[in-house]
């Protein structure tokens, strides 16, 4: 009778694993049932009114878990080893022990595919959106990259600058993160698939050690929270925020997230969301023609004015600040967890919103226009 019990005590603990398992492997042999069924059926009855109950706390709980993480552990394993010195059964309480460590990975793996892993599986936001699928021409990111240059040195006219000519947010940070729940609204009535639930986007107080890590901002699955890192340079903060509101609708995939991050931004009618997105897809689209034409690139460069130049130069210098062996190997594990994930391409899948930039912009009619 015991070892039944034993049993089942065994089965309860590692059947949230099992049906991760099945998700994992099975979600992405059917991304229609993934995307219909699971994305925007079961996902948001799940993630939304979870997210609501989080939104209500004024802090960042997944900073307040990660800074509790290690002194809980140590508890955790103190109380273990005295247990298993001065309990009568030490094997009963390794047992124990095991399985108690057991449940709690079988059970936070099961949360993690039902609020993110999942949603790598479903339909590409490509075709969602029914963009165009093509190989695009050196010329024709010169083109988009122009235009955005142009874009952004027109939406920076709005503001002022601080004492060293880097632009200045028209709203505290505060406000622009409370404003971050808004950014798609315009954009959702052309693509209804775009829904948001209540949430809040959180600014991690320890955010200046954060950028160590060279972390901007991060969606925590099991607190389905978006967390900025607000000690960066304020022309990224509105693509941030809006990169992790893209994360808390369902969207895992960064590229994807970095996209729509750019048509939120865009389309906000927000100042300042609309140049952090000019900005941010400026600069990855100026990377990616960098490497394929140093001329072109310098031509597209042109169009910028000397206000965007300066910011840019600001974001620079401050990640320099912050090179080293801790983000390297943040950045490591976070390409590694990317992989793990179905993203072949890791870390730099989030440069791969060019392409899908490009596409939006071919869909427009914009190449044909322009050549």
């Amino acid at each position: 009778m015991k070892q039944k019990s034993l049993w089942l005590k065994w089965l309860l603990s590692l059947t949230p694993l099992v049906l991760a398992g099945l998700m994992y492997f099975l979600l992405p042999k059917f991304p229609k049932f993934t995307e219909y069924i699971f994305a925007r059926g079961i996902f948001r009855a799940v993630a939304f009114p979870l997210e609501y109950l989080v939104s209500l706390i004024p802090f960042s709980v997944t900073e307040m878990v990660v800074v509790l993480l290690a002194p809980t552990i140590i508890t955790l394993l103190a109380f273990f080893v005295y247990r298993l010195v001065k309990g009568g059964n030490p094997k009963k309480t390794a047992e124990r022990g095991v399985r108690f460590l057991c449940t709690v990975f079988s059970f936070f793996l099961f949360v993690f595919m039902l609020t993110d892993g999942a949603n790598f599986s479903r339909m590409p936001l490509r075709e969602l959106m029914k963009l165009p699928k093509g190989e695009y021409t050196v010329e024709e990111l010169y083109i988009v990259t122009s235009d955005l240059a142009k874009k952004a040195s027109t939406a920076r006219e709005k503001f002022s600058e601080d004492k060293n000519g880097v632009v200045a947010l028209s709203v505290t940070k505060k406000q622009l993160l409370k404003n971050a729940n808004n950014v798609y609204e315009n954009i959702a009535k052309d693509y209804h698939f775009l829904k948001t639930g209540a949430t809040r986007v959180k600014s991690v107080a320890l955010s200046h050690w954060w950028s160590y890590t060279g972390t901007t901002g991060v969606y925590c699955p099991w607190t389905l929270e978006a967390n900025v890192n607000t000690d960066v340079p304020v022309s990224g903060l509105g693509f941030t925020s809006a990169h992790e509101i893209a994360h808390t609708m369902g969207f895992a995939k960064e590229m994807e997230c970095n996209f729509l991050a750019f048509l939120g931004c865009a389309t906000s009618g927000q100042a300042d969301y609309e140049y952090s997105g000019y900005l941010s897809a400026f600069i990855y689209c100026s990377n990616d023609l960098y490497r394929a034409d140093k001329e072109l690139w310098e031509n597209a460069t042109l169009n910028c004015s000397a206000g965007v130049i300066r910011d840019i130069k600001c974001r620079n210098d401050y990640w320099d600040g912050f090179n080293g062996e801790i983000m390297d190997t943040a950045q490591s594990v976070n390409d590694s967890f990317i992989k793990v994930n179905g993203v072949e391409s890791g870390v730099l899948s989030y440069n791969q919103m060019v392409d899908l930039v490009l596409s939006y912009y071919d869909s427009l009619g914009f190449f044909s226009i322009n050549r």
